[in-house]
């Protein structure tokens, strides 16, 4: 990890003069711009939208196993470095129409870099938030024209967060695309995240039925020797080809995640007045997850007139290894939130570990149809075969196995030229959210769940340039959190029923809005509700959560962009009895894009104020901890392409 700044943007300059000018990369990176929809879309480093990767309708697609790489399906152990990424796009609703063998919780689909035929180095630094630092280098270097190309990126972080810690991140990636001919394309990929000094947020837990108190944000309290340290590795390859009359793709990857320490910082009854009646370390040693999955694809299209058929063979599976387990808990005693309340770091000695083993494949067929100019239809079926194998210090658990049948169904029909109407129903089998921090089973990961979702809407297309998607959605699974042991288990099913609505492209000449809502009402059954010891809302849920995204080129000065984008969300459930709430609360941050040239080089530099008004407020986990927002923060980057 490089420790002087000014060396490491030494390097990449050196790096760099070596280019000759290019097309513009970095400089070209716009997520307003590139995004179709609200729903999520993220280019480079920026991100925008109602949902991400762990966040769709109230549910984690990540958490759930919804993730692929090029459309492929991928078990994702760790992050993937953005050194490997264009970006993400979410598909939900009318964008996941076509899509083969669509997933209740909505898919995060990513995309890998690229190589073109000529050579491209593109560099950015950026100066925080937060005091923060990152430098940026990403090469894309022709071999044999388009037939042979790799990329290759590296970036060096010392970040500030919004409770005043500053990890350490290195990141890295390279790829090569070997495309001999249109119809075949083979890429390779390696990628690596280091994480180093990461500093963990503590996790406020109140002592009755009301919010903590106020604190200087930015301020760390957390104790210095509670870090995390590990690796994030992600490899595989993507093919893809043209067989003929068949389309075949496969991919296969191994994710793993690697920490040779982690901790938790959990602040037990903590008063009105912020202080903590019993705070508690859980520290880790040598947690591991390890997957290798990938998929295999066969498609066989024939048309007859306006109609194109499509039969869809697939085969996906994953092969799962985890280590966790044996936690020591570190008892500190009294403390205080917000404050330093610093400790001398103990020794530390953990347990023996709980082994997990998953094995999963499934198998489907699938039929697609396309109806120039009357609609789209889409038939899956899939049999999955599940088993989880868990053995802990003191013996093996029985085994569990599942063999499911699920289906898939959607359709859309063109009533004009430009409004299509959609709908569509689907069954999944999805991973559950592992046991939080504060369960006496931390870490442990439930069997894989049944989860079915329906939704229907309609997408107009306003105008060329504007588009309106709006739907409805109902989304179930089985619902679990802690019981009154503190133990995490299944307690019943959530149901997620709402309504969401989409708005995007340029409204007047220069002038792009991406902007969205969704309206959720979430809805917990089971034991423990009847029982009267939980509420029937999930904590953390929200009815109403609203975004906006702005850009601007000024007419009379089209190097200059200005940018707004804002948030707001509805009051939050804050406890398991829905006695309390967070009040609703908007952020707003403004900024501004500029574009120049030195010489033949593009330039992008850009200014952001997030939380522009300094809004106060918090958010809860569903475990009911609590952590606040990130105060009023400023970031500066310059990218160029050479």
């Amino acid at each position: 990890m490089f420790s002087d700044r000014w060396s490491l943007l030494l390097l990449l300059s050196g790096a760099t003069s070596l280019a000759a000018p290019a097309m513009a990369q970095r400089t070209d990176d716009n997520a307003v711009s590139s995004a179709e929809d609200a729903f999520g879309k993220s280019v480079g480093d920026e991100q925008i939208g109602l949902y991400n990767p762990t966040l769709v309708r109230g549910f984690s697609p990540e958490a759930a196993g919804n993730l692929r790489i090029e459309g492929m399906y991928f078990d994702q152990r760790g992050s993937v470095t953005d050194r490997l990424l264009e970006g993400a796009t979410m598909r939900v609703g009318i964008s996941a129409q076509g899509y083969p063998f669509p997933a209740p919780t909505g898919i995060a689909d990513y995309a890998l870099r690229k190589a073109g035929s000529e050579f491209i180095a593109s560099t950015a630094i950026t100066f925080g938030p937060f005091g923060g630092f990152s430098a940026e280098l990403d090469l894309q270097i022709p071999i044999d024209g388009e037939r042979l190309g790799a990329t290759a990126g590296i970036g060096i972080y010392e970040d500030g967060t919004t409770f005043g810690a500053s990890p350490n991140y290195g990141s890295y990636g390279a790829s090569f695309r070997y495309q001999p001919s249109k119809h075949v394309s083979i890429q390779p990929f390696w990628g690596r995240i280091d994480v180093s000094d990461e500093d963990v947020q503590p996790l406020i837990f109140t002592d009755g039925s009301f919010l903590p108190n106020k604190y200087k944000r930015s301020r760390f309290f957390g104790q210095k020797w509670a870090e995390n340290e590990g690796r994030l590795d992600t490899f595989g390859v993507v093919s893809k080809a043209r067989l003929g009359s068949f389309d075949v793709a496969a991919g296969l990857f191994r994710s793993e995640s690697e920490f040779a320490k982690s901790h938790a910082d959990l602040l037990f009854d903590t008063d009105q007045q912020g202080n903590v009646g019993q705070r508690i370390i859980v520290a880790d040693r040598g947690d591991s997850s390890r997957s290798t999955s990938g998929e295999l694809r066969v498609l066989r299209s024939y048309v007859e007139g306006a109609r194109r058929h499509s039969l869809i063979a697939s085969v996906r599976g994953r092969s799962l290894r985890r280590a966790y387990g044996g936690s020591a808990l570190i008892d500190l005693g009294s403390s205080i939130t917000g404050a330093e309340d610093f400790r001398p770091e103990p020794e530390v000695a953990v347990g023996p570990k709980t082994f997990d083993r998953i094995e999963q494949t499934n198998f489907g067929l699938g039929y697609e149809l396309r109806w120039q100019n009357v609609g789209e239809l889409g038939i899956g079926v899939q049999n999955a075969r599940y088993s989880k194998i868990v053995t802990t210090p003191v013996g093996a658990l029985p085994e569990t196995r599942g063999n499911p049948w699920l289906f898939s169904f959607n359709t859309a029909l063109y009533l004009t030229d430009s409004i299509a109407m959609y709908g569509g129903y689907t069954r999944g089998l999805e991973e559950s959210d592992v046991a939080p921090a504060n369960a006496i089973n931390r870490n442990e990961a439930p069997p894989a769940i049944r989860t079915e979702q329906k939704d229907i809407g309609f997408r107009w297309n306003v105008s060329p340039n504007v588009s309106l998607i709006a739907g409805l959605f109902d989304v179930r699974k089985p619902y679990f959190n802690l019981d009154a042991v503190s133990r995490f288990r299944e307690l019943g099913e959530i149901r997620h029923k709402g309504a969401e609505l989409s708005v995007s492209g340029e409204i007047a000449p220069g002038l792009r809005v991406v902007a969205g809502t969704v309206y959720l009402d979430a809805r917990i059954s089971g034991e423990e509700v009847r029982a009267g010891l939980i509420g029937s809302r999930p904590v953390g849920g929200f009815r109403l959560h609203s975004i906006g995204n702005l850009n601007w080129t000024l007419p009379w000065h089209k190097a200059l962009t200005l940018t707004g984008r804002f948030e707001r969300t509805s009051d939050r459930v804050a406890n398991v009895q829905n006695t309390l709430f967070i009040p609703a609360r908007w952020v707003g941050s403004l900024g501004a894009r500029y574009r120049a040239s030195i010489g033949k080089t593009p330039v992008l530099a850009r200014f952001n104020v997030d939380n522009v008004l300094n809004t106060y407020g918090w958010a809860v986990g569903g475990s009911g901890f609590f952590v606040n927002n990130g105060a009023r923060r400023f970031t500066f980057s310059l990218a160029a392409d050479l």
